[in-house]
């Protein structure tokens, strides 16, 4: 029987980053996954700590953003893999008022949009073809990574470590996952379910499942022309991924509204060309799956404490972001019993 301190069920930035935390606290881990799970590797790999359109902090945004940067320069440099592929952001300003906002932020007083946001009059002597009647701000702390690069260069090293196993577990319940750990003459202290939206297992009470799954269409267009060198907020990001090409969205739709995918990607075409003065191609579509919960905060904790399973899921659209300082919080949860935020604890859910 092969034993290990803990196995990480399911390889997205969540599964990742909990297996480098754990891996920096010496504690031997393998992780499983089917390969199916696209959120991560679709996803704009953008890093910011406020949402620009209300313009308003994301939920502990600074502390995660602090985290993060040196969490993603340490990984950088022990997988020897240049991460970060674009630094800055371009912030298109869709109205007078919306360019007013901008300048109103940086005038309170508070020390994180001083710094986040520079002055209007700090302008990219680029030549930008787009179309900005009302101009544009930016932002240095901005950073974009390359996720599927991310996702690659450290499973490499999982596999030469032999920690990684490739595999569909297709279980629906705790008795289920056991026994197919068992059958795989495997021995773990501990099993954390990593799995975003595909996650079956929960707590047996009537809250059911927590996630919300919240499907994201991209596309991407080849535009050599435009020659965007940061990424582009307007109602969308437009996020150069070299060579000409650019990921625009990302557009999010549920069954329950009335829009189909189809019309969502027109939509998207349309305030594409809204914004580029540039004849563009399509490439081609991408979509992704998000985790999402209804109060749009992860969730951490046990399933079952006494049977040593518990998860990391509910990342919504921050998953770059907070994933790093979650797996911190989760590990001293499991290896030194701290308590958990009560913000992102599932106990909050069952």
């Amino acid at each position: 029987m092969r034993s290990f301190d803990c196995v990480i069920i399911g390889f997205g930035i969540s599964g990742l980053a909990m297996a480098r935390e754990l891996d920096m606290r010496n504690q031997h881990c393998l992780v499983v996954d089917a390969g199916n799970q696209a959120a991560t590797r679709v996803a704009g790999g953008t890093l910011h700590a406020a949402v620009l359109g209300q313009y308003r902090k994301v939920w502990r945004g600074a502390v995660f953003w602090d985290y993060a940067q040196r969490w993603y320069s340490a990984l950088g440099r022990d997988l020897n893999t240049s991460l970060i592929q674009t630094r800055g952001l371009i912030k298109r300003f869709h109205s007078a008022q919306d360019r007013e906002a901008w300048t109103a932020m940086r005038d309170k007083k508070d020390e994180f949009w001083s710094e986040y946001l520079n002055p209007v009059n700090h302008q990219f002597k680029e030549n930008l073809n787009l179309n900005l009647p009302f101009g544009y701000g930016t932002s240095d702390q901005f950073w974009r990574y390359d996720p599927c690069l991310l996702l690659d260069a450290f499973l490499d090293r999982l596999k030469a470590k032999g920690q990684y196993l490739s595999l569909s577990l297709e279980v629906n319940s705790q008795d289920e996952l056991f026994t197919a750990i068992k059958d795989l003459d495997i021995g773990a202290k501990t099993i954390v379910l990593a799995q975003g939206h595909q996650q079956r297992i929960w707590p047996s009470f009537p809250s059911g499942n927590p996630v919300q799954p919240k499907q994201g269409e991209y596309v991407i267009i080849e535009c050599p022309d435009l020659e965007l060198n940061r990424v582009l907020k307007s109602k969308f990001f437009i996020i150069p991924l070299g060579g000409g090409r650019y990921q625009v969205g990302a557009t999010y739709w549920q069954k329950r509204h009335k829009s189909t995918p189809e019309e969502t990607r027109e939509k998207l075409l349309s305030d594409i060309e809204s914004v580029i003065n540039l004849p563009y191609q399509v490439i081609e579509y991408r979509s992704g799956i998000r985790p999402g919960t209804k109060d749009r905060k992860p969730i951490l904790g046990a399933i079952n404490a006494e049977r040593g399973l518990y998860t990391i899921n509910g990342l919504n659209s921050r998953g770059l972001l907070m994933a790093p300082l979650l797996a911190s919080w989760l590990a001293d949860h499991l290896l030194d019993q701290k308590a958990l935020p009560s913000e992102v604890s599932i106990d909050r859910f069952f």
